[in-house]
């Protein structure tokens, strides 16, 4: 049974016990879902899931606590789809440091604006951090990320769901950053002494489609635009990242459009989800 993530904090001395439980676990067989147990057990999150990036290919899951995903549509939905324009992935392909964060950490400002427009794959919903939901994943959760990197270029997200009611939420990112340099020290670790453990059979991915989306119609500063754009950018915000004026995004804007015969952001955001098809 998924745990009531309302639970009290645990005691120093079962934080003790967790660091001992994750260190026993480097070397072993079932490296992953032993750790996503000793997690699950030691601390007060109703969901925890430890996925794989990759640069080139589809996210792996590596495993879950509870073991048993109670929303199995939104996962498959996620690893097929959604993680490509996901936060965290996104944080990922551009190269974020290992450490712990909110979702909300990686959300560039005006993504929610943006993505509230779209509606295939997703269900637009104003109560979500991000501004959406992946069909089938649960609703009005606050996601937690541990994202640690490793020397092969891949990171494992470990992403921890607790209810959207605020209670705790200071604690629990504590106990995380408490618990952080010691699970980044069993991850790179396992690395070590056992490097195929990290290697995994990935589905081909989807960052390849985001990278040329428009390909065939867009000139490569259009394309470079309409990619700032899906990840959250606004005019102002494209233009001092490329240092060209205002006035000169706009046009590239107009042209975008036009070449793809679109009239709204909300249809450019669509056209590139049909794209991921």
């Amino acid at each position: 049974m998924p745990k009531d993530s309302s639970s009290p904090l645990r005691t120093p001395q079962i934080e003790g016990a967790l660091f001992a439980s994750m260190i026993s676990l480097i070397g072993s067989d079932r490296f992953f879902d032993g750790l996503a147990d000793v997690l699950g057990e030691a601390l007060p999150f109703k969901w925890i899931h430890i996925f794989q990036y990759y640069k080139d290919k589809g996210p792996v899951a590596l495993s879950n606590h509870p073991r048993e995903v109670a929303y199995k549509r939104g996962f498959e939905n996620y690893l097929n789809f959604t993680y490509v324009i996901n936060p965290t992935y996104r944080a990922f392909q551009l190269g974020a440091s290992s450490g712990v964060f909110l979702i909300s950490d990686f959300i560039p400002e005006g993504y929610d604006d943006i993505i509230r427009s779209a509606d295939f794959e997703i269900h637009i919903e104003d109560s979500e951090t991000i501004g959406y939901r992946t069909p089938g994943w649960p609703k009005n959760m606050t996601e937690f990320i541990v994202l640690i990197n490793l020397p092969n270029g891949t990171a494992i997200d470990f992403t921890f769901l607790t209810e959207m009611d605020g209670t705790h939420h200071k604690e629990h990112e504590t106990r995380l950053q408490a618990c952080f340099p010691i699970l980044n020290a069993v991850m790179n670790k396992q690395f070590e002494i056992n490097s195929q453990s990290f290697e995994h059979h990935a589905r081909p991915g989807q960052e390849e489609r985001f990278q040329d989306f428009g390909s065939d119609t867009l000139t490569d500063r259009e394309r470079e635009v309409v990619q700032l754009i899906l990840v959250g950018h606004n005019s102002n915000s494209i233009a001092l990242k490329l240092c060209v004026s205002l006035s000169t995004v706009k046009t590239h804007r107009r042209n975008i459009y036009s070449k793809l015969q679109i009239s709204s952001q909300a249809e450019l955001f669509s056209l590139f989800l049909l794209h991921l098809r």
